[in-house]
């Protein structure tokens, strides 16, 4: 859950340079390899902390709720995709949040027997954008809520999924 709203959000997760100031440590460069057109879709960012540079180009673009992108490059995987769904959840809730992030991804594992171990790696990583160890990705996070609590598992706050496909 985000208290920013879903144009802030998706704005964001257009902005290929905007990239290091929200996503964390793993984020400490990005930009764009290939600008994208008018609608969004084809443009390749690239992002990451060198040397570990990853190419993903945009697949999807219906802003303000729905970013989907494919790994081009960067990882050892053989394919990864995932959509990132805002969905606005009207005024804000009792702890001030208007946006519910659903970031999805599938991954097909480079070395046979270890596409759980690549799912492990992106869905912690994935955890990590969305939940925002930056604002505005970041919780609202109210009296009470599982932020609130020392120790909490904050993996579990965030409608995340990476699926590893056979």
């Amino acid at each position: 859950m985000s208290a920013a709203s879903p144009e802030t959000l998706y704005g964001l997760l257009a902005d290929a340079p905007s990239w290091s100031s929200w996503a964390g440590p793993l984020i400490t460069r990005a930009g764009w390899a290939v600008v994208p057109g008018p609608s969004g879709v084809g443009g390749i960012r690239r992002l990451g902390r060198p040397p570990f540079m990853v190419r993903e180009e945009i697949v999807a673009a219906e802003p303000p709720l729905h970013h989907g992108y494919r790994l081009l490059s960067g990882q050892p995987v053989r394919s990864y995709s995932a959509d990132v769904r805002l969905v606005e959840l009207g005024s804000p809730t009792e702890h001030g949040a208007r946006t519910r992030i659903e970031w999805t991804g599938e991954v097909v594992a480079l070395l046979p027997g270890t596409g759980w171990l690549m799912q492990r790696l992106l869905q912690r990583m994935i955890h990590g954008f969305a939940r925002g160890r930056r604002r505005p990705f970041g919780h609202a996070a109210g009296p009470g809520s599982r932020r609130s609590r020392p120790g909490a598992d904050r993996h579990r706050e965030l409608p995340c999924r990476v699926t590893p496909s056979r």
